[in-house]
């Protein structure tokens, strides 16, 4: 159930038009939903992402009245990101284009969003009907109330200052993950070729911890890896073990065929507890060998926000482990941490992978999808 931090509520007309701010990156500001039938409510969201040295403000925002926002975080970290959830229940039929202006700490000139669209024919008593915008199986996701803002009789105040509650207020799970919607470049099955990659076994070995679910970094996993899976072949194995209060296995050598149930999983991933994850990658190497193909790409990809404890102790355990096979350790990282990235370099180094650090959803599955296409392709 998405909780957001805040909620704020627009009720002035649209401003003039500002020039984007090249400290704030989005992952897709215009958002077209396309023609709809027999809707109730139209939603869409944005991925929000500081790009400068310091903490980036959400401070208000100017758009359509009636329309509302929900951000998961009104503060933003360097380097990181938040989810905005903007809806509004149409009023009329026909096309529309509306424009939404967020006024932030990073100079005050406010970075542009639109959604447009064109409604053919709106329900007026199901509030169930609604169209999500890339959320096509969200129809059982509840949300809080928006807040009520009735017109004052006094000049109206066009501010829209989002209050702060972020005291008291917390994101129990977010919105389900963005699958992709259309086909689209790096979902062509020629993108693993079986004369140019070799067979995979990839053991996904995911943070789970309550970090994790700190703005949309989980969000933006779960985006990379559906697209992974529609490149899958059969001949390629997929484990997908979670860490946090404990190490538990989701599914176990799953084939690259099987895409209707790796998606399932990847939309069960969330976040929760505290992390104990020093033993996890030793329980991941066992999986690993247990499923180990032979002249194949077998590795092992650690997602996490954090430091991770690998002591020299593990570390020598998971090497001599392996014997004569070979199991690549690589790390998918999150945020900004400088220590962490630090330490997420290292392991990668130990474990003889790569170190990935993800900054954006835009590149995500790219950068994944790189990283198995370079392990498994065929010297």
């Amino acid at each position: 159930m998405l909780k957001p931090f805040f909620i704020f509520v627009l009720i002035s007309l649209f401003h003039p038009l500002f020039a984007q701010n090249s400290l704030i990156g989005v992952d897709e500001p215009n958002k077209d939903i396309g023609t709809q039938e027999n809707i109730y409510k139209v939603k869409a969201d944005y991925i929000i992402q500081n790009n400068q040295a310091k903490n980036l403000y959400l401070l208000r925002a100017d758009a359509l009245k009636g329309m509302t926002i929900r951000a998961a975080k009104k503060t933003i970290k360097p380097g990181d990101t938040t989810l905005i959830v903007v809806e509004f229940i149409p009023q009329q039929t026909g096309k529309f284009n509306e424009a939404i202006n967020l006024v932030t700490s990073a100079d005050g000139a406010p970075f542009k969003l639109s959604l447009s669209g064109n409604i053919k024919s709106i329900k007026t008593d199901d509030k169930t009907a609604c169209f999500y915008f890339k959320k096509p199986n969200n129809a059982g996701v509840k949300t809080t109330e928006p807040i009520v803002v009735t017109e004052p009789t006094k000049p109206r105040d066009t501010s829209n200052k989002m209050p702060d509650n972020t005291t008291n207020t917390v994101i129990d799970n977010p919105i389900i993950p963005v699958k992709p919607s259309e086909p689209a470049k790096t979902k062509n099955p020629n993108e693993l070729d079986g004369d140019l990659y070799k067979p995979n076994n990839i053991i996904f070995l995911v943070d789970v911890s309550s970090s994790m679910k700190d703005t949309s970094k989980l969000k933006v996993m779960q985006y990379a890896l559906h697209h992974l899976i529609e490149v899958l072949r059969p001949s390629d194995s997929v484990t997908f073990i979670t860490y946090a209060d404990s190490v538990k296995i989701l599914r176990e050598g799953l084939s690259g065929k099987d895409k209707e149930e790796l998606n399932e999983v990847v939309d069960r991933l969330k976040a929760k507890g505290l992390t104990k994850g020093n033993k996890a990658i030793l329980f991941s190497l066992d999986v690993a060998l247990k499923n180990y193909i032979s002249n194949g790409n077998n590795q092992i990809i650690l997602a996490t926000d954090g430091k991770f404890r690998f002591y020299p102790d593990d570390q020598k355990l998971y090497l001599s482990k392996q014997g004569d096979k070979q199991v690549k350790l690589s790390t998918m990282a999150f945020g900004n941490d400088k220590d962490a990235m630090k330490n997420l370099k290292e392991i990668a180094e130990i474990g003889k992978g790569n170190f990935i650090h993800i900054k954006s959803r835009s590149k995500a599955h790219e950068q994944l999808l790189e990283e198995i296409k370079q392990n498994s392709l065929i010297h």
